[in-house]
């Protein structure tokens, strides 16, 4: 009898090894798709984000106000960054073309009235209806920087936005190199102030960047958001750079010649730092 019992325990034991395992193994849940965030899987270390060119309103939800919230920078806006949700899929588009495999993506199709997906939750909406679309969005980002770490080690996140200060230039957002301290930390301050850094390739692309002497201080309120600054060079294991194009790269005439120049910056950025 006390063998039987003993063979009994032993059985629930392993049953219950079993079923931890197996629970295990299915890791974090994934992100909840939702109609109103564009999502594209992708083969390389490489990931675009455009949080702000969307269109779309989100149904049940009314626009922001931003009463008692700060502006700025970093604070309150509802304004859309024109053609920015298009300019990344020309982007990605031309890194297939250009690398043979895809970046992943994640892109707002709702209007930024309505959701700032480069706040935190406090600033970005102030309708709880507004809550799933705007996780939908970060979730899904986090998810994909915490694959292409574990896939390849390191990664680079591009955050497409759009500016009016000056219409001829795109504006480097890293925190003045904070959100790519893992990139420096590798290669040193060159990787990220000189000739073949991001800025340095797209400078020898054809882009006009700011800012033009690579090691001065970046533009102070387009210095890089929330998502460069939560998903850059930390537990994440990616670095971040917002991308800040002026109005002439992103006429509607000349998206595809824009994204050219960024993927041809991009193969070259990932043949010099993002090989195992």
């Amino acid at each position: 009898m006390k063998y039987l019992i003993r063979l009994a325990a032993g059985a629930v034991f392993a049953l219950t090894v079993t079923v931890a395992l197996a629970d295990d193994s299915k890791g974090p849940p994934k992100p909840v798709a939702n109609k109103l965030v564009t999502v594209q899987h992708g083969a390389l270390p490489v990931i675009l984000s455009a949080p702000h060119g969307g269109t779309e309103d989100v149904p049940g939800v009314k626009p922001r106000k931003g009463e008692g919230l700060p502006t700025g920078g970093n604070g309150f806006f509802a304004g859309r960054d024109g053609n920015t949700e298009e300019l990344a899929a020309a982007i990605s588009e031309a890194i297939e073309k250009t690398m043979g495999k895809k970046p992943y993506l994640v892109a707002a199709k709702f209007h930024r009235k309505f959701i700032d997906a480069n706040r935190p939750p406090e600033i970005a909406y102030e309708d709880k209806a507004a809550k799933p679309t705007y996780d939908a969005y970060r979730d899904q980002l986090a998810a994909y920087c915490r694959e292409v770490k574990k896939q390849h080690g390191s990664g680079l996140l591009l955050d497409v936005h759009g500016q009016g200060a000056m219409k001829d230039t795109v504006i480097r957002g890293t925190k003045d190199g904070k959100t790519v301290s893992l990139l420096t930390s590798r290669f040193g301050s060159q990787a990220h102030t000189g000739p073949k850094s991001f800025f340095g390739l797209l400078a020898t692309n054809g882009c006009k960047v700011f800012p033009a002497n690579l090691t001065d201080t970046e533009y102070a309120t387009l210095n890089g958001g929330n998502i460069v600054q939560t998903y850059g060079s930390g537990d994440y294991g990616v670095d971040a750079i917002q991308l800040e194009f002026g109005g002439d790269f992103r006429d509607k005439g000349k998206l595809k010649a824009t994204a050219e120049k960024v993927a041809a910056s991009v193969k070259s950025y990932a043949d010099l730092y993002l090989q195992k």
